[in-house]
């Protein structure tokens, strides 16, 4: 019988591609394996890059659970909060530390007292025994939340949205905001000429782009998110019209007035009896004024 010659190639020269040709032995099962190999690197290769991601990308969950708030405070060290409208923002109240395991909840409805049962990193527990009520802070919702003490089934709600929140070093503005508007009602005579504090207020969680290295001062901010025309206050919360001064705490007062440290929600201006004339500083937006029922004398002596 006739058989079909074949070429007498060396086993070790199968499948070699020295020169970009396959061996002519035996094409198919040698084209086949070059391609798994390099199947094989491309896989190998894309492992690698999965396995760096993480290192150059942050995860979702990270992001979300970032406890940083307005004020810097976390559940462990807040001394001072500032509480908001939770679909507008707006300023609506201040809760404040007053002793050890003691806090007071400052507001248009009155002050309330409450007895701190925990706290931690993440939130800080009250409970205010006159109406049965529970309150908690959240930071990592942001949010005030609240809840019957009287039912064991009873769940968190939203109450407030957390606008600022401060440790005990850096809470003077929102300890001095709420000292005055606690004592508003108590104040001696007639505040004289002025005018009413305002209140811009940013949509909560608004991103903020604020370079490093911005100072924000009672005078002077980034631009306002959504208000042209205004300036970003210290608090970030509250936005001053330019030429304006943002108060210690919240509120804010046009250009030529001040804010008053005596009598919450007032802008003093110059002219009242109170005023301290020529010592009002549009540059810090600090002036010199005394105390309802005085008037500003002689070596700026409140008489």
């Amino acid at each position: 019988m006739f058989g079909v010659a074949t070429p007498n190639v060396p086993s070790h020269a199968r499948c070699a591609n020295k020169q970009g040709l396959e061996a002519f032995s035996s094409p198919m099962r040698c084209k086949g394996t070059g391609n798994r190999r390099i199947a094989i690197r491309r896989t190998f290769l894309c492992l690698l890059l999965l396995a760096a991601l993480p290192a150059v990308m942050p995860l979702p969950v990270m992001a979300q659970t970032e406890l940083t708030v307005l004020g810097g405070a976390t559940g462990a060290d807040v001394f001072c909060l500032q509480a908001g409208n939770p679909t507008t923002g707006t300023f609506v109240g201040t809760f404040l530390q007053t002793g050890p395991g003691a806090w007071e909840e400052r507001s248009k409805a009155g002050t309330f007292k409450f007895e701190e049962k925990n706290r931690d990193d993440l939130m800080v527990e009250l409970s205010d025994a006159d109406r049965s009520t529970s309150f908690q802070f959240n930071f990592v919702a942001r949010m005030v939340k609240d809840k019957s003490s009287k039912s064991k089934t009873a769940t968190w709600t939203d109450r407030n949205v957390i606008l600022n929140a401060t440790d005990k070093a850096t809470s003077d503005d929102c300890v001095a905001y709420a000292t005055r508007s606690k004592d508003d009602d108590k104040s001696a005579g007639d505040p004289g000429p002025g005018t009413v504090v305002q209140y811009i207020t940013i949509a909560p969680r608004t991103r903020l782009d604020i370079k490093p290295g911005t100072n924000l001062t009672a005078t002077s901010g980034p631009p306002c998110p959504g208000n042209p025309g205004f300036f970003l206050c210290p608090n970030k919360f509250n936005c001053a019209p330019a030429g304006g001064v943002c108060c210690p705490g919240a509120g804010t007062c046009n250009a030529g007035t001040f804010c008053d440290l005596f009598v919450a929600k007032n802008c003093i201006v110059p002219g009242n009896p109170r005023f301290c004339p020529g010592t009002g500083n549009v540059k810090t937006g600090i002036s010199l004024h005394c105390p309802p029922g005085k008037s500003c004398g002689n070596g700026n002596m409140c008489n």
